[in-house]
């Protein structure tokens, strides 16, 4: 699919990173960061991304949605309007407080889950201080990670 015939073209995920993880929309944190990732994986640009496993399958769980019903939710939406408006009617905005808060304080587990993140995060060999770091810190600097010259991969 060329860049001119791209439904999302803010979406390319293979020349930049979505949105940053800490940024909210419709109240939620890591929706922006995860619309951009289904835009992405409907228009096969993800590049190193995935829409799940990870984060954003915690995020569908927590807001009791499937990844397949936000999937068509952002097929059929126009803007990120329309995804914040599907949002409020198929999930209960109470829990969004709470589901911000996981999301603000989740990190990485212990050294076992370190070590099986290890292959699939090579950020961290450069950065072993992310090991304390939240997933908001570790997105961000994986985010700039990814799109070194010298860390490139051809997606």
């Amino acid at each position: 699919m060329s860049e001119a015939t791209l439904s999302y073209p803010d979406c390319d995920l293979r020349e930049h990173p979505p949105r940053r993880a800490s940024e909210k929309l419709g109240g939620i944190a890591f929706m922006a960061h995860t619309v951009d990732k289904m835009r992405a994986k409907i228009q096969d640009t993800l590049g190193q991304y995935k829409v799940g496993p990870g984060i954003s399958v915690y995020l569908f769980e927590w807001l009791g949605i499937t990844e397949a019903q936000f999937e068509a939710a952002v097929r059929a939406a126009k803007n990120d309007d329309d995804v914040v408006r599907w949002l409020g009617t198929h999930t209960d905005p109470a829990t969004y407080a709470d589901v911000n808060h996981r999301l603000e304080i989740r990190g990485i587990r212990d050294d076992a889950h370190f070590a099986e993140l290890l292959p699939r995060y090579p950020v961290f060999k450069d950065h072993p201080e992310l090991r304390t770091a939240t997933w908001f810190e570790i997105f961000d600097v994986d985010d700039r990670w990814i799109f070194e010259p010298k860390n490139r991969t051809t997606n």
